[in-house]
């Protein structure tokens, strides 16, 4: 999953794709590390879905805007709406679901 860069904004990769992925979380969470590791091994198959590591501790203030305090959180906007929020314990796999029927819809 890439890393969110300094060059980047949210605001940006919302107009460049249908749907985008924003996963949040911290150098110490264990769980945030096989969470960017399954994201990265679903987008394999779905390369037009944006897909953005961001740290908390880098960058607080992107949180902070999105509503986040918490780490893992993974935002999902579909045509530039947030439609997923889940933080916490949550089924990265009906996420997935919900995703990829996000998509079909799209087609």
């Amino acid at each position: 999953m890439i890393v969110l860069s300094k060059d980047e904004s949210i605001d940006d990769l919302l107009n460049q794709s249908e749907v985008l992925i924003l996963q949040f979380g911290t150098r110490t969470c264990a769980p945030c590390v096989a969470i960017k590791e399954k994201i990265d091994y679903w987008n394999a198959d779905y390369k037009n879905v944006i897909c953005r590591y961001i740290s908390i501790e880098d960058y607080p203030e992107i949180a902070a805007k999105q509503g986040v305090f918490s780490a893992p959180t993974i935002l999902v906007f579909v045509e530039g709406k947030l439609t997923i929020r889940e933080s916490g314990y949550f089924s990265l796999e009906d996420i997935f679901h919900r995703v990829e029927r996000y998509i079909q819809l799209l087609e």
